[in-house]
Protein backbone atom coordinates (compact mmCIF):
# COMPACT_ATOMS: atom_id res chain seq x y z
CA UNK A 1 0.00 0.00 0.00
CA UNK A 2 1.05 3.61 -0.62
CA UNK A 3 2.42 5.18 2.54
CA UNK A 4 0.59 7.81 4.57
CA UNK A 5 1.80 11.42 4.31
CA UNK A 6 3.19 11.48 7.84
CA UNK A 7 5.50 8.53 7.09
CA UNK A 8 8.81 8.98 5.31
CA UNK A 9 8.37 8.47 1.56
CA UNK A 10 10.41 5.89 -0.29
CA UNK A 11 11.86 7.07 -3.60
CA UNK A 12 13.12 4.59 -6.20
CA UNK A 13 16.24 5.78 -8.02
CA UNK A 14 18.66 4.40 -10.61
CA UNK A 15 21.66 3.17 -8.66
CA UNK A 16 24.01 2.46 -7.19
CA UNK A 17 24.68 5.58 -5.13
CA UNK A 18 26.27 8.50 -6.93
CA UNK A 19 24.13 8.86 -10.06
CA UNK A 20 22.67 12.12 -11.30
CA UNK A 21 19.27 10.53 -10.53
CA UNK A 22 20.49 10.27 -6.93
CA UNK A 23 21.46 13.94 -7.08
CA UNK A 24 18.02 14.86 -8.48
CA UNK A 25 16.24 12.85 -5.74
CA UNK A 26 18.15 14.79 -3.08
CA UNK A 27 16.43 17.99 -4.24
CA UNK A 28 12.97 16.66 -3.34
CA UNK A 29 11.23 18.03 -0.27
CA UNK A 30 10.92 16.03 2.92
CA UNK A 31 14.28 14.21 2.75
CA UNK A 32 12.75 10.94 1.47
CA UNK A 33 14.32 7.54 1.93
CA UNK A 34 16.14 6.69 -1.30
CA UNK A 35 16.16 3.10 -2.58
CA UNK A 36 18.50 2.19 -5.45
CA UNK A 37 17.67 -0.09 -8.39
CA UNK A 38 19.75 -1.49 -11.24
CA UNK A 39 17.77 -0.18 -14.21
CA UNK A 40 15.18 2.43 -15.14
CA UNK A 41 12.71 -0.42 -15.74
CA UNK A 42 13.34 -1.63 -12.19
CA UNK A 43 12.56 1.87 -10.86
CA UNK A 44 9.19 1.85 -12.63
CA UNK A 45 8.49 -1.70 -11.47
CA UNK A 46 9.23 -0.77 -7.83
CA UNK A 47 6.70 2.07 -7.95
CA UNK A 48 4.16 -0.03 -9.84
CA UNK A 49 4.37 -2.82 -7.22
CA UNK A 50 4.26 -0.18 -4.43
CA UNK A 51 7.66 -1.08 -3.03
CA UNK A 52 8.29 2.65 -3.28
CA UNK A 53 5.94 5.63 -3.29
CA UNK A 54 7.63 7.44 -6.18
CA UNK A 55 10.51 7.13 -8.59
CA UNK A 56 13.00 9.56 -10.10
CA UNK A 57 14.18 8.91 -13.67
CA UNK A 58 15.99 10.90 -16.38
CA UNK A 59 13.85 11.69 -19.40
CA UNK A 60 15.81 14.13 -21.56
CA UNK A 61 19.28 15.61 -21.83
CA UNK A 62 19.95 18.90 -23.59
CA UNK A 63 22.82 17.31 -25.55
CA UNK A 64 21.95 13.62 -25.86
CA UNK A 65 18.20 14.00 -26.34
CA UNK A 66 15.48 11.78 -24.91
CA UNK A 67 16.18 8.77 -22.71
CA UNK A 68 14.58 5.91 -24.62
CA UNK A 69 14.36 3.53 -21.64
CA UNK A 70 12.25 6.09 -19.77
CA UNK A 71 9.94 6.80 -22.72
CA UNK A 72 9.37 3.08 -23.25
CA UNK A 73 8.65 2.52 -19.54
CA UNK A 74 6.15 5.41 -19.45
CA UNK A 75 4.23 3.63 -22.19
CA UNK A 76 4.50 0.19 -20.59
CA UNK A 77 3.52 1.09 -17.01
CA UNK A 78 0.35 2.71 -15.72
CA UNK A 79 2.19 5.44 -13.83
CA UNK A 80 2.03 9.23 -14.07
CA UNK A 81 4.57 12.01 -14.21
CA UNK A 82 3.88 14.29 -11.26
CA UNK A 83 6.90 16.60 -11.29
CA UNK A 84 9.84 17.62 -13.46
CA UNK A 85 13.26 18.72 -12.18
CA UNK A 86 16.10 20.31 -14.16
CA UNK A 87 19.61 19.32 -13.03
CA UNK A 88 22.82 20.88 -14.41
CA UNK A 89 25.12 18.05 -15.51
CA UNK A 90 28.75 18.50 -14.45
CA UNK A 91 30.84 15.47 -15.37
CA UNK A 92 34.13 14.74 -13.64
CA UNK A 93 37.03 12.45 -14.45
CA UNK A 94 37.55 10.46 -11.26
CA UNK A 95 40.09 7.85 -10.14
CA UNK A 96 41.44 6.12 -7.03
CA UNK A 97 44.25 8.63 -6.60
CA UNK A 98 45.90 11.66 -8.16
CA UNK A 99 47.26 10.04 -11.30
CA UNK A 100 48.78 11.20 -14.55
CA UNK A 101 46.26 10.90 -17.39
CA UNK A 102 48.86 8.96 -19.33
CA UNK A 103 48.56 6.12 -16.78
CA UNK A 104 44.86 5.67 -17.46
CA UNK A 105 44.13 2.75 -19.79
CA UNK A 106 40.42 2.21 -19.10
CA UNK A 107 37.53 4.60 -18.51
CA UNK A 108 34.19 3.38 -17.15
CA UNK A 109 31.32 5.42 -18.57
CA UNK A 110 27.57 5.28 -18.99
CA UNK A 111 26.73 5.62 -22.71
CA UNK A 112 24.99 8.99 -22.19
CA UNK A 113 27.95 10.29 -20.18
CA UNK A 114 30.38 9.11 -22.84
CA UNK A 115 28.43 10.88 -25.59
CA UNK A 116 28.45 14.10 -23.53
CA UNK A 117 32.24 13.95 -22.95
CA UNK A 118 33.39 12.43 -26.23
CA UNK A 119 35.46 15.42 -27.42
CA UNK A 120 37.26 15.64 -24.08
CA UNK A 121 38.09 11.93 -24.12
CA UNK A 122 39.34 11.97 -27.71
CA UNK A 123 41.66 14.89 -26.91
CA UNK A 124 42.87 13.92 -23.43
CA UNK A 125 42.61 10.12 -23.31
CA UNK A 126 42.77 9.04 -26.97
CA UNK A 127 44.22 5.59 -26.21
CA UNK A 128 42.00 4.72 -23.26
CA UNK A 129 39.46 1.94 -23.73
CA UNK A 130 35.89 2.94 -22.89
CA UNK A 131 34.05 0.37 -20.76
CA UNK A 132 30.29 0.87 -20.84
CA UNK A 133 28.29 0.73 -17.58
CA UNK A 134 24.62 0.98 -16.65
CA UNK A 135 24.99 4.15 -14.56
CA UNK A 136 27.46 6.79 -13.37
CA UNK A 137 27.24 5.31 -9.89
CA UNK A 138 28.29 1.91 -11.19
CA UNK A 139 31.22 3.53 -13.04
CA UNK A 140 32.56 5.05 -9.83
CA UNK A 141 31.95 1.88 -7.83
CA UNK A 142 33.89 -0.23 -10.34
CA UNK A 143 36.88 2.12 -10.17
CA UNK A 144 36.83 1.87 -6.38
CA UNK A 145 36.79 -1.93 -6.60
CA UNK A 146 39.69 -2.04 -9.10
CA UNK A 147 42.00 -0.01 -6.83
CA UNK A 148 44.23 0.59 -9.85
CA UNK A 149 45.61 3.79 -11.37
CA UNK A 150 44.89 2.33 -14.80
CA UNK A 151 41.16 2.83 -14.31
CA UNK A 152 39.10 6.02 -14.24
CA UNK A 153 35.42 6.88 -14.51
CA UNK A 154 33.14 9.62 -15.70
CA UNK A 155 30.63 10.71 -13.09
CA UNK A 156 29.34 13.46 -10.84
CA UNK A 157 31.33 14.89 -7.97
CA UNK A 158 28.75 13.29 -5.68
CA UNK A 159 29.99 9.83 -6.77
CA UNK A 160 33.62 10.72 -6.05
CA UNK A 161 32.70 11.64 -2.47
CA UNK A 162 30.60 8.52 -1.90
CA UNK A 163 33.26 6.11 -3.19
CA UNK A 164 36.26 7.98 -1.74
CA UNK A 165 37.75 8.75 -5.15
CA UNK A 166 39.78 11.70 -6.42
CA UNK A 167 38.43 14.22 -8.92
CA UNK A 168 41.17 14.48 -11.55
CA UNK A 169 39.30 17.08 -13.56
CA UNK A 170 35.93 18.73 -13.11
CA UNK A 171 33.49 19.87 -15.79
CA UNK A 172 34.74 17.69 -18.65
CA UNK A 173 31.45 17.73 -20.56
CA UNK A 174 31.71 19.02 -24.10
CA UNK A 175 29.16 21.80 -23.55
CA UNK A 176 28.60 24.01 -20.53
CA UNK A 177 24.91 24.12 -21.48
CA UNK A 178 24.40 20.53 -20.35
CA UNK A 179 21.28 19.88 -18.30
CA UNK A 180 19.07 16.85 -17.78
CA UNK A 181 15.37 16.85 -17.13
CA UNK A 182 14.31 14.30 -14.53
CA UNK A 183 10.72 13.36 -13.78
CA UNK A 184 9.08 12.04 -10.64
CA UNK A 185 6.72 9.15 -11.35
CA UNK A 186 3.95 7.84 -9.11
CA UNK A 187 0.41 6.48 -9.16
CA UNK A 188 -1.06 9.88 -8.36
CA UNK A 189 -2.50 12.59 -10.60
CA UNK A 190 -1.27 16.13 -9.98
CA UNK A 191 -3.63 19.05 -9.47
CA UNK A 192 -3.72 22.10 -11.72
CA UNK A 193 -1.06 24.65 -10.73
CA UNK A 194 -1.64 27.36 -13.32
CA UNK A 195 1.72 26.71 -15.07
CA UNK A 196 1.62 23.11 -16.22
CA UNK A 197 2.80 20.69 -18.87
CA UNK A 198 0.98 17.58 -20.07
CA UNK A 199 2.80 14.62 -21.62
CA UNK A 200 0.94 12.19 -23.87
CA UNK A 201 1.57 9.42 -26.38
CA UNK A 202 -0.34 9.30 -29.64
CA UNK A 203 -0.53 6.07 -31.63
CA UNK A 204 -2.43 6.61 -34.92
CA UNK A 205 -5.03 3.95 -35.70
CA UNK A 206 -4.36 4.23 -39.44
CA UNK A 207 -1.58 5.66 -41.59
CA UNK A 208 -2.64 7.98 -44.40
CA UNK A 209 -1.33 11.06 -46.21
CA UNK A 210 -1.71 14.24 -44.15
CA UNK A 211 -2.35 12.47 -40.83
CA UNK A 212 0.47 14.20 -38.94
CA UNK A 213 -0.60 17.56 -40.39
CA UNK A 214 -4.15 16.83 -39.19
CA UNK A 215 -2.92 15.90 -35.69
CA UNK A 216 -0.88 19.08 -35.39
CA UNK A 217 -3.91 21.05 -36.56
CA UNK A 218 -5.87 19.99 -33.47
CA UNK A 219 -3.34 21.80 -31.29
CA UNK A 220 -3.29 24.92 -33.47
CA UNK A 221 -7.08 25.14 -33.72
CA UNK A 222 -7.42 24.91 -29.93
CA UNK A 223 -4.58 27.36 -29.23
CA UNK A 224 -2.49 24.76 -27.40
CA UNK A 225 1.27 25.14 -27.68
CA UNK A 226 3.54 22.12 -28.12
CA UNK A 227 6.91 22.09 -26.36
CA UNK A 228 8.03 18.75 -27.80
CA UNK A 229 7.08 16.12 -30.34
CA UNK A 230 9.10 13.06 -31.33
CA UNK A 231 8.45 9.63 -32.73
CA UNK A 232 9.66 6.25 -31.53
CA UNK A 233 9.18 2.78 -33.02
CA UNK A 234 6.06 1.05 -31.71
CA UNK A 235 8.06 -2.19 -31.25
CA UNK A 236 5.68 -3.69 -33.78
CA UNK A 237 6.13 -3.73 -37.53
CA UNK A 238 8.83 -1.73 -39.29
CA UNK A 239 7.73 1.84 -40.02
CA UNK A 240 5.12 1.83 -37.22
CA UNK A 241 5.62 4.76 -34.83
CA UNK A 242 4.25 6.26 -31.63
CA UNK A 243 4.39 10.02 -31.09
CA UNK A 244 5.49 11.42 -27.73
CA UNK A 245 4.11 14.91 -27.25
CA UNK A 246 4.52 17.55 -24.54
CA UNK A 247 1.90 20.29 -24.55
CA UNK A 248 1.46 23.35 -22.40
CA UNK A 249 -1.47 23.30 -19.99
CA UNK A 250 -3.16 20.86 -17.62
CA UNK A 251 -5.37 18.04 -18.80
CA UNK A 252 -8.25 19.44 -16.75
CA UNK A 253 -8.20 22.73 -18.71
CA UNK A 254 -10.71 23.24 -21.51
CA UNK A 255 -8.40 23.56 -24.52
CA UNK A 256 -6.05 20.63 -23.74
CA UNK A 257 -9.12 18.54 -22.98
CA UNK A 258 -10.58 19.39 -26.42
CA UNK A 259 -7.33 18.41 -28.13
CA UNK A 260 -7.35 15.00 -26.44
CA UNK A 261 -10.98 14.42 -27.43
CA UNK A 262 -10.19 15.19 -31.08
CA UNK A 263 -7.01 13.10 -31.06
CA UNK A 264 -8.92 10.08 -29.76
CA UNK A 265 -10.98 10.07 -32.98
CA UNK A 266 -7.90 9.14 -35.04
CA UNK A 267 -5.44 7.64 -32.55
CA UNK A 268 -4.94 5.79 -29.30
CA UNK A 269 -3.95 8.37 -26.69
CA UNK A 270 -2.29 7.75 -23.34
CA UNK A 271 -1.96 10.53 -20.76
CA UNK A 272 1.49 10.27 -19.17
CA UNK A 273 0.77 13.04 -16.67
CA UNK A 274 0.01 16.71 -16.11
CA UNK A 275 2.50 18.43 -13.82
CA UNK A 276 4.02 21.84 -12.93
CA UNK A 277 6.46 23.18 -15.53
CA UNK A 278 10.01 24.26 -14.74
CA UNK A 279 10.42 26.17 -18.02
Amino acid sequence: MIRKDKMKEKIAVLGPEGTFSHQAAQTLNGKPEIVFYKTIHDVFDAVDREECDKGVVPIENSLGGSVGFTLDALLAFDLKIELEEIVPIVHCLIAVDEVNKGEIKYVYAHNQSYSQCEKYLRKNLPDAQILETTSNGESAKLVQEKESKEYAAIGPELAAGIYNLEVLQKSIQDSKFNVTKFVVISKSDTEHSGYDRTSITVYPQVDRPGLLWEILGYFKNNNVNLSKIESRPSKGKLGDYIFYIDLEGHITEENPKKVITELEKVAFVKILGSYPRKY
